[in-house]
């Protein structure tokens, strides 16, 4: 098979896996202009969402006020960002009564949803297992004795035993101290890395304060269980277990001290297994309670008028930059229409597939994306019009002027980029979402141009060069 049909077929199957995110019911049935993106997410300012109000309960800590809501916020943000939901509007709010944190998430419709994503309620600690079960012990009068025996409570697992959800007695107090109680932990450097040994994938953090270091050190120590121990009596009730909002989210052994904070999670984990675990590593730890107040819904920021004015805005920039460029390249405008369209439904096709949210930034980031597609197209065909001009015929004139001008792409489009990569890490919000649009636009617009439009030029050839001969530079 030539290079011809590959591009061709694999053209095909792009663009039909983007048509498709957009065509197939999903989502809520627009009209209009609107229409286009029933099956994408909307943003705040487009359709409006969830909002929900939390009392920060500081506990008498009115010292570190100021430190802790900043520390709540940039737990709920990260929370939010590493879910998607990127566009979500996050508030601190001082009142008389204390300090506040409201919350609005964009195309979400259940606020029973919004307030499990944001996992508010939680507080991450390690624990100490002491029994397990595979069904709910609070049916059992024995199981809950136990647990009073213990001082300890059970919580449900996210693993299951054979099927059935699991149930652990975990104790917050390991070994009953009270000196070895590890709640909130300020961990860092949280990764995923490949677990040659075991294979799979393992999860590495640190503990960045001494305080926790020390007390990790302690219940590691208290808990070894060399390898090969495992499964008795008594290493069953020696496993550790990491708890958030009142689940036990992981459960295993200690295979030896951890005297300087730096330990790794094993389990022969999948890569979304380890993910998982490591966002709850990562964003999991709340310095404080949150108490909800409220919760409803918020209506579009932006009136209907204004959305689809800034739409119709859009549409009408593409279609006078579409009609220019078959006026100035003829039968090569036509192919650079065509680009344009297809990496306009690549784009969107992308952000229904990926449950992006998109908002006005958003949208501008895909106007902005649809230049570049174009100046692409252009940086090409001055080249191929220079190699016609040396008297070459349009093939080997398409041939040299992609071979000459695709570094030149690379190197534009890379930096657009990198631009792209630098709003996202260090924005947020509606940022975030314009740097996700721009950067899927951009990687598009290199397969648009160096792929879709050769392919293209290359099937119109002929009429390129009957274009040519009679009369011109074309």
């Amino acid at each position: 098979m030539n290079a011809q049909r590959w591009r061709l077929l694999i053209t095909l199957a792009i663009i039909a896996a983007a048509v498709s995110g957009l065509l197939i019911p999903k989502g809520e049935k627009l009209s209009g202009v609107m229409s286009v993106f029933s099956n994408i997410k909307l943003g705040l300012d487009i359709k409006g969402g969830v909002r929900l109000e939390y009392r920060i309960d500081l506990q008498g800590k009115a010292q570190n006020s100021t430190r802790i809501v900043d520390d709540v916020y940039t737990v709920l943000r990260e929370r939010l960002d590493a879910a998607g939901y990127t566009e979500a509007s996050l508030k601190k709010a001082y009142k008389e009564s204390g300090a506040y944190i409201i919350v609005e998430i964009p195309a979400a419709t259940d606020t029973s949803q919004a307030e499990r994503l944001i996992g508010s309620t939680g507080i991450l600690y390690f624990a100490q297992i002491l029994d397990q079960t595979d069904y709910d012990p609070h049916t059992d009068r024995t199981l809950m004795n136990e647990a009073k025996r213990y001082r300890a409570i059970w919580l449900k697992g996210r693993s299951n035993i054979e099927g059935q959800p699991a149930w652990y007695l975990v104790r917050k107090e390991i070994l009953g101290r009270k000196d070895m109680v590890l709640e909130s932990p300020s961990i860092r450097n949280v990764r995923v890395v490949a677990d040659t040994r075991q294979g799979g994938y393992k999860v590495t953090f640190e503990l960045a304060d001494k305080d926790d270091i020390r007390k990790f050190e302690k219940i590691t120590s208290a808990l070894v269980v060399p390898e090969g121990q495992e499964g008795t009596l008594e290493s069953m009730k020696k496993r550790l277990a990491i708890v958030l909002d009142n689940y036990v989210q992981f459960a295993g052994y200690v295979r030896s001290r951890i005297p300087n904070g730096r330990a790794e999670i094993t389990g022969r984990f999948s890569i979304n297994e380890a993910k998982r675990l490591a966002a709850i590593l990562r964003s999991g730890i709340l310095p404080a309670r949150l108490e909800k107040v409220s919760s409803g819904w918020v209506d579009p920021m932006l009136g209907k008028d204004i959305i689809e004015a800034s739409i119709k805005a859009g549409l009408w920039g593409i279609v006078i930059v579409m009609i220019y460029m078959v006026a100035y390249y003829g039968v090569m405008g036509i192919v650079a229409d065509l680009a344009l369209l297809y990496n306009t439904f690549l784009l969107l096709g992308v952000l229904a597939w990926g449950k992006i949210i998109l908002t006005l930034p958003g949208i501008a980031g895909i106007i902005l994306t649809i230049g570049t597609t174009v100046d692409g197209n252009v940086i090409i065909y001055e080249r191929i019009k220079e190699e016609l001009r040396s008297g070459k015929s349009a093939r080997p004139a398409i041939a040299a002027g992609f071979s000459r001008s695709t570094v030149t792409l690379f190197d534009a489009n890379l930096t657009t980029i990198i631009t792209g990569l630098i709003l996202y890490y260090f924005g947020a919000g509606t940022v975030r979402g314009f740097a996700i649009t721009l950067i899927i636009g951009i990687i598009g617009s290199l397969f648009v141009n160096l792929v879709f439009s050769r392919m293209m030029l290359e099937a119109m050839a002929p009429a390129i060069k009957l274009r040519r001969a009679a009369g011109g530079e074309e």
